[in-house]
């Protein structure tokens, strides 16, 4: 497959230039697609495995490209990586509320196999060497008054 089978329509090919080195080994994808394949990535690691999600500012600038040549918009790389498989997709300014909303509810539904930290040793040492420090402490001092 080439390159541009995997881009959406709504890139240009200044966006297709910058990305055509991690296009060659991530799966370049529009934003709906993505939250799709994110959710079965997690699904793919619930037993055992992780997701690593990243988000950075997609900037660059060739040599042979002026300033007036750069597209006005920012944009977002968002990348999402498992031991065997990279996605990819590029936000734009506009679509960047609807897309975190629709990342959370994503992150929500799948964070149900985060465990606990388990406080009961942490509880039975304090229990064992009486609570803490049981000191008193000194009052503080009162704060100087400051002049107008």
């Amino acid at each position: 497959a080439s390159l541009y089978h995997r881009v959406p329509d709504q890139v240009n090919q200044y966006t297709i230039a910058i990305l055509y080195y991690t296009v060659r080994t991530m799966v370049l994808l529009d934003n709906e697609k993505f939250l799709i394949e994110l959710t079965r990535l997690f699904q793919s690691t619930r037993d055992s495995g992780s997701v690593n999600i990243t988000q950075k500012r997609l900037t660059f600038k060739a040599k042979k490209m002026s300033d007036e040549d750069l597209p006005p918009t920012n944009r977002c790389l968002i990348r999402a990586k498992t031991e065997k498989k990279k996605i990819s997709t590029i936000l734009e300014a506009k679509d960047v509320l609807r897309f975190h909303t629709s990342l959370t509810n994503v992150l929500k539904v799948q964070a149900t196999n985060l465990k606990r930290k388990d406080r009961s040793k942490a509880k039975k040492a304090t229990e064992v060497t009486g609570g803490g420090d049981s000191s008193p402490r000194p009052p503080s001092s009162p704060r100087a008054p400051t002049v107008p």
